[in-house]
């Protein structure tokens, strides 16, 4: 993997004015439950802008990270430019948070506005050094916590010990994919006061962003998938978002 590029301010200055071509364009012609209210093209360009600015801030403490504590730095890691990595940009399954729904801060962006949104994220990855892409499937690959199967019945001790791994077809060097969600105000309802993942009630006011990250990973011991939520505070005197809290939501293995 290339090393990586530390994102600048001017470049992502850059990647704001790609947002401009989006209250040009016409409106998508995706049909929509008619009860489902329909970003103008002012929301559609500050989503665009709020998405691009988490997602920036996701990728550059992630590539900080250290080994300790989560946000860990990985390697081996790509990320989908896909909200959520669902080919319209919006959950498909919701997290069962209270609050967690996008489109409670947001009103449902057009797939125009989408394409943008991606494309941008796809700006900053390639900024960083990061590759993109979506997820790769390996069949023969059970979960971290799957046991070994049982031998069968009258088998002999030889024969027990040549059973097929469930882990046999899983990559030998572990590898990482990431999908993150969009942008929500402030702290949902279902996690204030929940623990965060070094232990600590988190309780946030001011100027606040959650925004769900999911990481997949699949190694010689297995896959696992976990869901967190990155919850980021607005600097007081630099104005920048920093990380202020990441709270666990769900884990399969």
């Amino acid at each position: 993997m290339r090393a990586p590029r530390p994102l600048t301010f001017a470049g992502l200055a850059w990647i704001s004015c790609l947002v401009a071509s989006v209250s040009c364009r016409s409106l998508p012609t995706r049909k929509e439950s008619p009860s489902a209210r329909r970003a103008s093209p002012e929301e559609e360009v500050t989503l665009i802008r709020a998405d691009s600015e988490l997602f920036a801030a996701v990728v550059r403490v992630q590539l900080a990270g250290g080994d300790d504590d989560y946000p860990y730095h990985r390697e081996r890691l790509r990320y989908d430019s896909r909200p959520y990595g669902t080919p319209s940009g919006y959950p498909e399954v919701f997290a069962g948070v209270q609050g967690i729904d996008p489109t409670l801060s947001f009103a449902r962006a057009g797939e125009s506005a989408m394409d943008q949104l991606m494309d941008n994220r796809k700006q900053i990855l390639q900024m960083s050094g990061i590759p993109a892409g979506g997820p790769v499937s390996y069949p023969q690959c059970a979960g971290v916590r799957v046991p070994p199967p049982p031998p069968p019945r009258g088998s002999t001790s030889a024969a027990r010990s040549r059973r097929a791994s469930v882990h046999a077809g899983c990559p030998r060097i572990p590898e990482y994919y990431l999908t993150v969600g969009l942008p929500v105000r402030g702290q949902p309802e279902g996690l204030k006061n929940a623990r965060d993942t070094r232990g600590r009630r988190v309780a946030l006011g001011g100027d606040v962003w959650t925004i769900l990250v999911d990481e997949h990973s699949a190694g010689p011991q297995g896959w696992s998938w976990s869901q967190y939520a990155w919850l980021f505070k607005r600097g007081r005197w630099n104005g920048r978002l920093e990380l202020a809290a990441t709270i666990l939501i769900g884990v399969v293995e």
